[in-house]
């Protein structure tokens, strides 16, 4: 059965064509990639696919509309609405069957005809099959098991939805969009505002989720984890790839060099006809050239290679540091802590020491930091969850922050470029062909011409800064980059706004870099392909690990070595069985408590045996109420058929009152062993 498909699907925007002629089917459990540059129309056909827009040609055949959930990159949310409120609106229909269950147990406890009774029992029967079959009695463990994943704390559940920031607005619409039990879901950057914790725990859940997914992302790693199905919208047209990311990479580039090949061998073939037809187009082979000729005209032709728009950049750096490169000592930091001067004065290549001053060492650290040492050529990418200190860091061995305790040495020889998270280097009043001229002195035609490379074509180049998208700034940013001589570059979050194809680009630009890189990603294809060593900061802690960031989660998930700050592996099931993990429980700082012991672990795990017990004892309880009830009503026995309506009642209460017990307890035990792995 066929999900959704579109025939001649086209739209446009004025009298520009967006995309053209598409046609496409999604089965069930297709997990679509969909790809391509900045403005290809990503975005538009996942709006036309959740009917937010109509196409201006073609045939689209959809599910209902309420068998269809869109995540936008951009969520609004009416006022007055709590987070709880809003996310248990995925529950509509089940919250209805549980209310109906409750009136007719009621009911059946007050009733004394037979014949209300066996009507009463009928409706119930057939009431309890419905919420059963939709895993109605385990929305509450689906519920917290997502928010737990994706990271919202539960103390945000009873806030207004409307006034949360970006990040937590994304957060909560995908979190109810999961909840919904959708045939067909359309998630245009879904990762966005995700932290890698919560980013892998999406991954794990889309994977096991049973609807269809069609998901715009530029996040490689996260649709290579994902993804089954491939499709690339290019030049208004969409190419159909079968398999994950690094699968569909290789087949374009397969695709892309057989028509190189293809173009240049007709090329040649074109070029020596034609040089054939001009000696001979009059003379004793006349009629060959005419043949020649007629057979050309029938040629059809094959196009050059499609240049999908990619960024040229190269960076390299001139003056060589010293063997070390940065240095802490006893460093700890905290954003609120007071502005620093920043390298404005540092001497070129000179040592330079940040150090907390007298009044900054009474401010309590976000961040303290492990003693580490970058040497020349190393690759620290700087790794952890949002809201952890990541950027605080950075600005820290900056010197744009001053520590609160110890010192950030940078060493000799060392030239910086800085590349910040929200560009603050830009220069908000000016255009771009001021931001690169102001960089190296050169004519209006020179930075017109190296602005190409950077995908700023014929005016684009007198935008005033203030006025450009996000990713037209992050290539800006990274075209004042270029033109640095720095041997260490310092990058918080490169990536962000930039399509698949610039990352690739910028990837193998920094790969190629002959100086030391430093920077901040939640880019895992990124940081695995780049980075020697990461800095990982969580819990109020920076440590130092060796080798790549796929190598310390393997570790991690073999139960690697006590040196590591090991994290609990949140579950992907939306229903969990008592005795599985909740998600990602919201875990205090391994410094706010002592280390459990033996005995402090064992009682916790009885305490959550018990009640995984009670409530498996009183769901059989349950079980075993309804068929008595349902003889009693053919026995003929109305005093124990209100007997058996209260204790049906009871046990219900029951039942709901252990399995929040259980979830608390479950939350409180995984908290305590991933204390205990810290030993």
């Amino acid at each position: 059965m066929v999900v959704a498909s579109a025939r001649g699907l086209g739209h446009a925007f004025g009298a520009q064509d967006i995309f053209a002629g598409l046609a496409f089917e999604i089965q069930p459990r297709d997990r679509v990639a969909l790809v391509g540059v900045n403005g290809a129309g990503k975005s538009t056909l996942l709006r036309i696919l959740a009917r937010v827009e109509v196409a201006n040609h073609g045939q689209l055949s959809l599910p209902a509309a309420d068998r269809v959930a869109y995540l936008p990159q951009e969520v609004d949310f009416p006022a007055g609405q709590s987070l709880d409120a809003y996310l248990r609106e995925a529950f509509a229909a089940t919250r209805q069957l549980e209310a109906e269950l409750r009136d007719l147990e009621s009911r059946l406890a007050v009733v004394s005809s037979e014949t209300e009774i066996a009507h009463l029992l009928a409706r119930h029967a057939e009431v309890q099959a419905r919420l059963e079959a939709g895993d109605g009695y385990a929305y509450d463990h689906r519920l917290q098991a997502t928010i737990a994943g994706l990271g919202i704390a539960d103390s945000l559940l009873d806030r207004e939805v409307a006034t949360f920031s970006g990040g937590q607005r994304t957060r909560a619409a995908l979190a109810r969009i999961l909840l919904g039990g959708a045939d067909l879901l359309l998630l245009d950057e879904p990762t966005n505002h995700l932290d890698i914790e919560a980013t892998e725990w999406l991954e794990t859940y889309l994977v096991g989720a049973a609807p269809a997914l069609v998901i715009a992302s530029h996040d490689r790693h996260f649709l290579d984890a994902v993804a089954t199905r491939t499709w690339e919208i290019a030049d208004g047209d969409l190419e159909a790839y079968v398999g994950n990311y690094t699968q569909f990479a290789r087949q374009r580039a397969d695709r892309e060099a057989r028509q190189r090949r293809d173009f240049a061998t007709q090329q040649a073939h074109v070029a020596r006809t034609e040089a054939f037809i001009r000696r001979y187009r009059a003379g004793v082979k006349s009629r060959q050239a005419r043949g020649r000729q007629k057979l050309l005209d029938r040629v059809v032709r094959v196009g050059p290679p499609r240049d999908p728009g990619k960024l040229r950049l190269a960076i390299s750096a001139t003056l060589r540091a010293g063997d070390i490169v940065l240095a802490t000592e006893g460093l700890a930091i905290a954003p609120d802590a007071p502005a620093g001067a920043g390298l404005r004065g540092q001497s070129p290549g000179m040592p330079f020491v940040h150090e907390a001053p007298a009044g900054a060492r009474g401010i309590t650290p976000l961040v303290t930091c492990d003693d580490a040492e970058i040497g020349r050529g190393d690759r620290i990418a700087i790794v952890g969850p949002n809201g952890a200190g990541k950027t605080t860091l950075l600005r820290v061995l900056m010197g744009e922050v001053v520590p609160v305790r110890g010192r950030a040495h940078l060493g000799y020889g060392v030239q910086v470029a800085y590349y910040a998270q929200a560009h603050e280097q830009l220069d908000v009043g000016g255009t771009v062909l001021s931001g690169v001229i102001g960089m190296r002195p050169m004519s209006e035609g020179e930075a017109r011409t190296y602005l190409g490379r950077f995908l700023f074509t014929g005016d684009d180049v007198f935008k005033p800064v203030s006025a450009l998208s996000g990713g037209e700034r992050s290539r800006l940013a990274l075209a004042r980059l270029s033109l640095t001589t720095a041997n260490v570059l310092v990058l918080d979050e490169p990536t962000n706004h930039l399509d698949i194809y610039a990352r690739e680009a910028l990837e193998a630009v920094l790969d190629q870099f002959d100086g030391t890189l430093i920077f901040v990603s939640h880019d895992r294809f990124l940081v695995d392909g780049l980075a020697t060593k990461l800095w990982e900061v969580a819990e109020g802690r920076m440590q130092v690990h060796e080798g790549s960031w796929s190598a310390m989660r393997a570790a991690r998930r073999a139960g690697a070595s006590a040196g590591r700050l090991a994290g609990p592996t949140a579950t992907a099931s939306p229903a969990r069985a008592p005795g599985s993990a909740p998600g990602r429980p919201a875990g205090r700082g391994i410094g706010s408590r002592a280390l459990p012991d033996a005995r402090e672990l064992k009682v916790a795990r009885e305490r959550a045996t018990r009640v995984a017990d009670d409530v498996s004892r009183l769901e059989a309880e349950i079980q075993d109420v309804v068929a008595s009830l349902e003889s009693a009503a053919r026995s003929g026995l109305p005093s124990s058929l209100v007997a058996l309506g209260h204790r049906l009642e009871d046990a219900t209460t029951e039942l709901r009152e252990a399995e929040e017990r259980w979830l608390a307890i479950q939350a409180h035990l995984e908290e305590l062993e991933c204390l205990a792995t810290t030993r």
